[in-house]
């Protein structure tokens, strides 16, 4: 699919298109064009009516068949843009999702990602009625207004459904780790932004074999290992963090964030091979995250093979500002896993 990618910035903001772009190119997606544009957000469209108008001729020019903007776009926004710029408008949180439904495996992930897909559509749907409402004659129920209100019905019907069933697996899982704990269990959660390598390190301490590759969010579903040095130490690989995501979609992935909350420690994993100031902005993200949870956490910095070591040490010296506990590792070479697993027993 031809895609072009919009990004609206207040002045002194940092763009973060090259991250929109990973997103949608793991969708597949080919970038035919981007859009960026400094000024306070139009409460109509989001960008100014200029822009609008440069992005549908760019639409025209380059056969683009849908707009993704990083910025969060009310219901209403994506409507007019969608009717403006003539292919569907989307944000970042649909293409999120949409990588969900594609990495979904497990039947309780694929009833997770229904749920948010669901909370996601519901305002969507709520801006159809009204946009229907706005045409339709006083007096008179239109036939599409009728459909669109059955649809929306039918949609907080299943919602509320898709929460009964998450919660009797929320209540098998907590079971779960009460029988691991009785048996004198630890459990480590595995956190992280997205691609920071958190799967790769299960694979390097434990026999997981779980998928890696360089994509985001290719785990999406807690997985539990032992230990291959300490049987009695689990490790959990969970879902990566992404910056700004709306707490709804937190809580339709409550079963992994729950490994996190329920840990005895949490090893925060950073990319090295980021730029300095990315690097900080997903520490900050990953941190502000497990905050909500008040568990102990030690950080381990990773990719360190592919950085110098004049960057390793500057780097260093950056994280130890932010953070009490800090090992650097390289999870795919092996690197320094001894300190890092020393760390986890003196901790966890």
């Amino acid at each position: 699919m031809r895609v072009i990618l919009v990004e609206r910035l207040t002045p002194g903001e940092q763009p973060s298109l090259n991250e929109l772009e990973a997103l949608v190119k793991t969708l597949n997606y080919e970038v035919v064009a981007k859009v960026q544009q400094f000024r306070p957000p139009d409460p109509a469209y989001q960008i100014g009516r200029g822009k609008v108008k440069e992005l549908a001729a760019l639409v025209k020019s380059n056969q683009a068949e849908r707009v993704v903007f990083r910025n969060q776009l009310t219901p209403s926004q994506a409507y007019k843009l969608s009717r403006l710029v003539g292919v569907e408008v989307v944000d970042r949180f649909q293409i999120v999702l949409e990588i969900f439904a594609m990495r979904a495996g497990s039947p309780e992930a694929k009833l997770q990602i229904e749920y948010a897909r669901l909370r996601y559509e519901l305002p969507k749907i709520r801006e159809q009625i009204k946009a229907l409402l706005s045409v339709e004659q006083p007096g008179f129920r239109g036939g599409g207004e009728y459909e669109v209100n059955v649809r929306y019905d039918m949609v907080k019907r299943k919602l509320a459904n898709l929460r009964r069933k998450l919660k009797s697996l929320e209540k098998t899982r907590e079971e779960r780790r009460k029988f691991r704990r009785k048996r004198g269990f630890k459990l480590v959660a595995l956190a992280g932004y997205t691609n920071s390598g958190k799967s790769t390190l299960l694979n390097a301490l434990t026999d997981a074999r779980a998928e890696v590759d360089d994509m985001y969010f290719t785990t999406l579903m807690p997985r539990t290992r032992a230990l291959k040095s300490s049987r009695m130490i689990l490790l959990t690989d969970t879902v990566g963090f992404i910056d700004d995501l709306p707490p709804w979609l937190f809580e339709a992935f409550k079963a992994t964030l729950e490994e996190i909350y329920m840990a005895d420690l949490v090893v925060l994993l950073v990319d090295a091979s980021d730029s300095v100031p990315e690097m900080i902005r997903k520490l900050r993200t990953s941190q502000k995250i497990l905050a909500g949870y008040h568990v102990k956490t030690i950080t381990a910095l990773n990719k360190i093979d592919l950085i110098t070591e004049e960057e390793l040490k500057r780097k260093m010296e950056v994280l130890h500002s932010m953070t009490s506990t800090l090992v650097p590792i390289s999870a795919a070479r092996g690197t320094n896993l001894d300190a890092l697993l020393e760390s986890i027993r003196t901790n966890a």
